[in-house]
């Protein structure tokens, strides 16, 4: 393992040990002569301005890190500065890695991504590459406790389902996209969602949700071969496409955040357990969740 890699395993595994700020921020803005540079970019997905630190969903980092991640970062900038940052923002600046200590400085707020151009010999094709930069809006997610907004979108059998329909069961919701290249993302959830919905079945209960944050390409049909190819039960396991706003808008419910990013979708991991009654029960973000904490959740939301 080269010095780089061990940097990146150490970064994220005491990001996923819940002590990112402890084990990773420098104490002084002056790096050493070794420290390495690396341009990075991203979202703000959360961030405490009293320790001067943001959780970045972030892309590759070149040079540094072939995939992306939603990570914590200490800060090195003025503190009036930090504190006018919101969730949401689209922020660039330079990583800095010194030994066993990293930050972010240099840091610049960016515009929201504009959207692509479109000939006008294009005629209708217009208004679907406009639909491709539609996004979710940050801090619009419910609060655990409160009802989720009934919504319809499209199931991979091209069928209209709304939520209500799932309802006097309690119901476990991801999101994903079917061209996601990291196995520790999008293939994993399926994997546990698989796993969940084999428990739910000898249970004989509860209903799983997968949405895509990638509406453009996935279709009802690739959801189709999608969901067939994770052995899903479509009576009991729905992947849902729609409109890109009508998915943006429910996505954003969740408190879930997505956006293209180079031929990729750049998006927040996160199951959400709703009861019976169509509440939200509890919600997880990231990667740090098992199919029994689901399974648990859900028997606990159905008993009410």
């Amino acid at each position: 393992m080269t010095r780089r890699s061990r940097t990146v395993a150490r970064i994220a595994a005491c990001l996923a040990a819940g002590l990112a700020f402890a084990c990773g921020r420098s104490e002084t803005r002056n790096a050493t002569s070794g420290a390495q540079r690396y341009a990075i970019a991203g979202v703000i997905q959360s961030l405490d301005a009293g320790k001067s630190e943001i959780t970045l969903e972030h892309g590759p980092i070149e040079g540094f890190m072939d995939t992306g991640m939603t990570m914590v970062f200490p800060v090195h900038a003025d503190a009036a500065f930090v504190a006018g940052l919101a969730a949401g923002d689209r922020i660039s600046g330079t990583l800095v890695v010194d030994g066993g200590k990293y930050w972010i400085e240099g840091v610049k707020r960016e515009p929201a991504a504009p959207a692509s151009p479109v000939p006008a010999s294009t005629g209708g094709s217009a208004a679907s590459a406009a639909s491709a930069t539609v996004t979710p809006h940050p801090n619009r997610g419910i609060a655990v406790g409160d009802r989720m907004p009934d919504f319809t979108l499209t199931d991979q059998k091209g069928q209209p389902m709304r939520l209500s329909d799932l309802a006097g069961e309690p119901v476990a919701v991801t999101f994903i996209y079917t061209r996601c290249p990291i196995a520790t993302a999008c293939p994993l959830t399926t994997a546990k969602f698989s796993k969940l919905a084999a428990s739910l079945a000898a249970a004989g209960f509860g209903h799983l949700v997968t949405i895509t944050v990638d509406p453009e390409h996935d279709t009802p049909s690739v959801l189709d071969d999608y969901a067939k190819r994770a052995g899903a039960d479509p009576k009991r396991w729905k992947f849902l496409t729609g409109d890109p706003k009508a998915v943006a808008d429910v996505v954003e419910r969740f408190g879930v955040l997505y956006y293209p990013d180079k031929g990729q979708v750049v998006h927040q991991q996160g199951v959400a357990v709703l009861d019976a009654a169509g509440r939200l029960a509890n919600i997880y973000y990231g990667e740090d969740w098992e199919p029994e904490h689901i399974l648990r959740d859900m028997e606990k939301a159905r008993k009410g």
